[in-house]
């Protein structure tokens, strides 16, 4: 997963690309999506296993404070030390409702919000006027679930505090996995829930077991099974891999907020995401399904034709939410 990040500064230049040839499509995808997923899967064709030396220069890496590149985002910055983690709070220079969303950032619960994820916050703060809050939650090797779900708690009491009106709750990825099973653990304390959920390619079950697991790895460029696996193990700490905090698929689904869920055709986390769509529908819980035809993992990071438009519908999503919040 690392790995990907070495072709962030090719796959900014993807954006110029997919945007100059945007009504050109190639199996019925831009070409721009077909660029990036090529770069991705040359850049990790020698993609690392997670064995000992992994763990040790991530362990060291999530040492350092974490910084957000300077000069890159429009937003208005604030950093505050909140249950003892980092805590970002970007704000838009033109506010347009007073709901906040709580953003729970990707990475396999082992890496820290890359260029991308602060890229895309930005965009969405400005073309939503909405205060998204980013904290830099703890992650594996150091830490477990269980040391995130406390510090996450924690900072949503405090954000409850500050105004009782509840958050969006908002995820990609592992922070999509965390979003939900902390929102399926608020409602099974019966205490408040996030207004609404977002779940942008969620990782579900990390024991990675799902029978078409194999097939949707073959096709997803970023990430491997096997890594997860053993990532994911390390997650669970002293818990089984299926406790719904781990792997909220197995978690109830009773007295959740509404659910928007996207994902891609393109990724090992599109079965597990069919599969909890079904749960929903079958049980009729609110919720809407949106998967994109051969997009990869959290493709809508992605300065591609098709991230364009799966963040326009979120936009839309939140400027709903948050004028409901703002009318109150």
């Amino acid at each position: 997963m690392k790995d990907v990040l070495k072709a962030s500064a090719i796959l900014a230049g993807v954006g110029v690309l997919s945007y100059s040839v945007r009504a050109r499509l190639v199996e019925e995808r831009s070409i721009g999506s077909k660029l990036a997923e090529d770069i991705i899967r040359f850049v990790n064709f020698d993609l690392e296993d997670v064995d000992e030396k992994m763990l040790a220069d991530n362990f060291r890496e999530n040492q350092k404070e974490h910084k957000i590149p300077e000069g890159i985002l429009r937003s208005e910055i604030g950093i505050s030390q909140q249950a003892d983690m980092k805590v970002y709070r970007l704000q838009p220079r033109q506010k347009q409702g007073d709901r906040r969303v709580l953003y729970l950032h990707g990475g396999g619960y082992i890496h820290q919000p890359s260029l991308f994820h602060w890229m895309f916050l930005d965009g969405m703060v400005e073309d939503t006027g909405l205060e998204f809050i980013v904290p830099i939650y703890p992650k594996t090797p150091e830490f477990t679930y269980d040391d995130a779900y406390d510090a996450v708690d924690r900072l949503y009491r405090e954000l409850l505090d500050e105004d009782p009106e509840v958050p969006v709750l908002m995820g990609d990825s592992a922070g999509g996995g965390l979003a939900l099973g902390f929102t399926q653990w608020l409602a099974s304390m019966q205490l408040p829930k996030p207004y609404g959920l977002i779940l942008i390619s969620p990782w579900l079950d990390v024991t990675m077991t799902h029978p078409e697991m194999k097939k949707y790895a073959a096709l997803d460029p970023m990430l491997k099974p096997a890594n997860l696996k053993v990532i994911g193990r390390i997650w669970a700490g002293d818990a089984d891999p299926t406790y719904y905090k781990v792997s909220p698929i197995y978690g109830s689904i009773d007295g959740l907020p509404k659910i928007h869920l996207f994902v891609g055709e393109h990724e090992v986390c599109l079965p597990d995401a069919r599969k909890f769509a079904g749960m929903l529908e079958a049980a009729g819980a609110p919720y809407r399904y949106y998967e994109y035809p051969k997009m990869n993992h959290v493709f809508p990071q992605y300065p591609i034709r098709e991230g364009a438009r799966a963040r326009r519908q979120m936009q839309e999503i939140l400027k709903d939410w948050g004028q409901v919040a703002h009318n109150v």
